[in-house]
């Protein structure tokens, strides 16, 4: 007569582990997915918000013009030239918690939809801060969700040639840009409101031309996303970046790089 054999412990044991293994990655994977999910919607309603405020300005509703305010975890739509926190005109839209937005109020022209509040607006994961999206508003009254390797859609490079740093604090009443020996007077390549900044030339470096360019995708008051493309075949030299003496990167002879102390976070597009 033959016996069926029963599990064993350890049999019993490794199916366990196994479903929970299986488990604890699908609400990883879930709660990712969540989150990202979280970040997408709340960017397009902060989108569409804007353009509504753009809408009614232009057709002159009420004969006033509107905008929008924003908070680190709210964002208002609001009637007039300037925001009132005990208007009852005002319409709010709360994100979620773990969310966090970062813009100045934007505020439309009639007729034309222009504004003279242009730059941009971040909305970020809290617990993942290289999580985020960043809508850009146009002085020309164009809203668009930025895309910040735009500026290398053609002849894109995977390597130190052009890199991304999130600093995690904001340049905006930064002075001097230093490259090396050479002292840049960051001002006069700030927009109007300091949410952009852009320089790009030629700098000399042990009598040999060096040819790169830095400017940001996101720059408010609390973060700076800064840019720097610096193609091979135009250096071959040492080269230090530094914002008013605090060391941001520096390159070797071959491209290689070394964060600094005020670095923030690299990406390499």
């Amino acid at each position: 007569m033959k016996y069926k054999q029963g599990f064993t412990l350890i049999e019993i044991i490794i199916v366990i582990a196994v479903i929970f293994f299986l488990v604890s990655t699908s609400i990883v994977s879930y709660r990712y997915f969540e989150k990202s999910t979280e970040l997408e919607k709340t960017t397009q309603n902060i989108i569409t918000t804007l353009k509504l405020a753009q809408a009614k300005t232009t057709s002159s509703e009420e004969a006033s013009q509107y905008g929008v305010h924003f908070e680190n975890d709210k964002y208002i739509l609001f009637k007039g030239d300037e925001y009132q926190p005990e208007s009852e005109d005002n319409k709010i839209y709360n994100i979620s918690n773990r969310l966090e937005i970062e813009g100045n109020d934007i505020i439309f022209q009639r007729i034309s939809g222009k504004t003279e509040q242009n730059g941009n607006v971040s909305i970020r994961t809290i617990s993942n801060p290289s999580s985020f999206k960043i809508i850009d508003i146009k002085s020309s009254g164009i809203i668009e969700l930025s895309n910040i390797i735009e500026c290398c859609q053609t002849n894109r490079l995977t390597d130190t040639r052009h890199i991304h740093l999130n600093l995690g604090w904001s340049i905006q009443d930064s002075t001097i840009l230093t490259l090396s020996s050479t002292n840049i007077n960051m001002i006069d390549y700030f927009n109007i409101d300091q949410t952009e900044f852009d320089w790009s030339g030629t700098i000399v470096v042990n009598e040999e031309n060096q040819e790169l360019q830095i400017h940001t995708h996101l720059l408010n008051e609390t973060n700076t996303i800064l840019c720097i493309h610096r193609p091979k075949d135009k250096n071959n030299k040492l080269l230090d970046i530094l914002i008013d003496s605090n060391d941001i990167i520096s390159y070797d002879v071959s491209g290689e790089i070394s964060i600094g102390s005020y670095g923030g976070a690299l990406e390499i597009q």
